[in-house]
């Protein structure tokens, strides 16, 4: 097999690059490497920048080492925000659940007031 330049990106925004064949590849915030000539792209440079790292690989070993640790990565980012975002569905839902208390507080204060004596 030939040897293939991989370049590592630095992706400051997230999006998804069409390849000539019609594959989709997408990218998300975070270091990624590449082929070359992906990493050269012009839709590829106007979302990422080049770290200046390479990796001379010699197989589909190195190629499917670099994308599991890219993969690891995006998943690893991806389960932080899920957790952040779960706390915050918690604080929400208590929060909820204090004003629906006062609102049927306050219903019941004002159903009380109403009564003609």
């Amino acid at each position: 097999m030939a040897k293939k330049t991989l370049v590592e990106i630095l992706v400051h925004t997230p999006f998804t690059f069409t390849e000539s064949n019609g594959e989709k590849t997408p990218f998300a915030s975070g270091r990624h490497s590449v082929e070359k000539e992906v990493a050269e792209h012009w839709f590829v440079a106007a979302h990422a920048d080049q770290t200046g790292s390479t990796l001379d690989s010699g197989g589909d070993t190195a190629l499917l080492t670099a994308e599991i640790d890219s993969l690891k990565a995006q998943l690893e980012k991806q389960a932080k925000l899920i957790g952040e975002q779960a706390k915050q569905i918690d604080a929400k839902d208590t929060a909820l659940g204090l004003l629906t208390a006062e609102v049927d507080s306050l219903k019941a204060a004002g159903a009380g007031a109403n009564v003609k004596k």
